[in-house]
């Protein structure tokens, strides 16, 4: 009961606090009586899931809230709507100011939860899932870095690889950190994810369904290292990353390699894979779930949605805040069944938008469904699972690192994304298929999937582009580039 106790304790101080630099000393104390064993690791790792899953984080701003707002899902018109400010890149309102800085001591707040994880890890160097606990919490670490550098560092086309970017804290601190280059943040991220990759050599995901329970004791909970592994910062999600961080950096040969590593084990083991068309209408596939390579289950999803996302018979108007709702007509026309790569039999343009009532606006449904429904329900399960990188966006890395050397692959891989959406006419070769014509064709790609995911305001910021609306938004560094948080400035000395 004490060691029970110990637990939830631990779990709610390691997923409360607010700033990263203000983790109070005390809970040393309940460090050394719960980081003793594996099931206080596991509650202490699963404290680090609890913060990505805020409403700060992946339960709704660096998803399909503030972060989507930055492109051109979305249409805000009203000044008073609360994504406003950010929907114009007016980041010194007050509405985005607070949510960017909390996005900002969220995700060091994972880290230092990673940190206290790894001070404490070598006390259960014999157990068997030592490796495993190691491993996801240095690749924890090294996921939260990311998005950060990915966020507040600079675009590199723009400012070059050697511009000032984050802070990368390997170790528990209570006071500021030196902020370093961005080829600093990704030799430490390297290093961190090559780590990561030999502690998760023998991960269970490499052998058996991203979905598959290995857990033999049925007092363990959901959080248990070896219960669905698919939603875990596992082996391919550590591969899926080294290929990320490579694309970030710039360097696509390699990221390329990375990319057909995963694809080819992932061909043989199917532990992760690319939907097929006849599953699309099946309960609990609407997003594609048997291609998460890493996810974050919650089951509070349901609600998180609705704090943005009205239900799809509501009769209120766009400009409602803080609901947001798609620029249906523009991403029909000019996206979705644009002439030369669109089609309306596309499943994500037949089945991620509603409009019951043609009196009231267009939503986007993708993230809708029956909130009555529990995650108990093996059938409405995959529901509660938030996407954060899929077998898509890797095959769409491949596809990318071949535009030019080896055009017909690049096309090959677009398609077969393509047929597994319903979009059965493929794009074929020709003289006008030039390198940066297909690269095109592969952004494209990406946004018709990643409605919804704030994936894309990065991807715009790794390219230096345009942003896609009616009317495009030029590339700016004062755009691409979220300010440091004021606090940051001023408690931090080492800047």
């Amino acid at each position: 009961m004490k060691k029970l106790l110990i637990a939830f304790v631990m779990l709610v101080l390691l997923s409360g606090c607010e700033k990263f630099l203000n983790v109070n000393p005390i809970d040393k104390a309940y460090e050394e009586d719960l980081l003793t064993d594996r099931t206080g690791f596991a509650t202490a790792l699963a404290g680090v899931y609890e913060t990505l899953n805020t409403d700060t984080l992946y339960g709704r701003e660096m998803k399909y809230g503030f972060v989507e707002s930055l492109v051109g899902s979305y249409n805000v018109t009203n000044e008073a709507h609360k994504y406003y400010r950010s929907y114009e890149h007016q980041y010194n309102f007050e509405d985005p100011k607070k949510i960017i800085a909390n996005i900002w001591g969220k995700l060091y707040q994972s880290i230092n939860q990673a940190n206290i994880i790894l001070a404490s890890v070598d006390r259960v160097k014999d157990d068997p899932y030592y490796n495993l606990i190691k491993g996801e919490a240095v690749g924890l670490r090294a996921f939260s870095h990311f998005q950060l550098l990915k966020l507040f560092g600079p675009s590199i086309p723009d400012e070059g690889i050697n511009a000032q970017a984050i802070p990368y804290k390997t170790s528990v601190s209570y006071t500021g950190t030196k902020f370093s280059t961005t080829t600093a943040v990704i030799n430490l991220l390297e290093q961190d994810l090559s780590e990561a990759r030999i502690l998760l050599d023998k991960d269970p995901i490499r052998s058996n369904p991203r979905d598959a329970n290995l857990n033999q004791f049925a007092y363990e909970r959901y959080n248990s290292l070896i219960d669905y592994r698919g939603i875990r910062m596992n082996y391919y999600a550590i591969l899926a990353m080294q290929a990320m961080v490579a694309q970030w950096k710039g360097d696509m040969e390699k990221a390329g390699q990375y990319a057909e590593e995963l694809i080819a084990e992932l061909k043989t083991s199917n532990s992760v894979r690319i939907a097929l068309p006849s599953e699309m209408g099946q309960i609990g596939n609407t997003r594609m779930p048997m291609e998460n390579i890493f996810a974050l289950f919650s089951n509070r999803l349901a609600a998180l949605i609705s704090s943005v996302y009205v239900p799809a018979d509501a009769t209120i108007s766009s400009s409602t805040s803080p609901f947001l709702f798609p620029n249906y007509s523009w991403l029909r026309n000019s996206l979705y069944n644009a002439a030369d790569h669109g089609s309306l039999n596309d499943y994500r343009l037949a089945n991620w938008f509603v409009q019951p009532n043609t009196s009231y606006p267009w939503k986007l449904s993708k993230y809708l469904f029956d909130q009555t429904r529990l995650p108990s329900d093996e059938n409405y399960r995959p529901l509660f699972e938030n996407k954060v990188i899929s077998l898509h966006t890797i095959y769409m890395i491949a596809a990318e690192n071949y535009a030019v050397s080896n055009p017909a692959k690049a096309l090959e891989y677009l398609n077969l994304v393509r047929n597994s959406r319903n979009i059965t006419t493929n794009i074929s070769m020709s003289d006008a298929m030039t390198g940066q014509r297909i690269k095109d064709l592969i952004f494209d790609e990406m946004r018709k999937e990643n409605i919804g995911e704030g994936y894309l305001f990065t991807e715009y910021k790794r390219l230096f582009r345009a942003i896609d609306r009616r009317t495009a938004v030029l590339p700016k560094r004062e755009i691409f580039r979220l300010p440091i948080p004021d606090d940051e400035l001023l408690y931090n000395p080492q800047n």
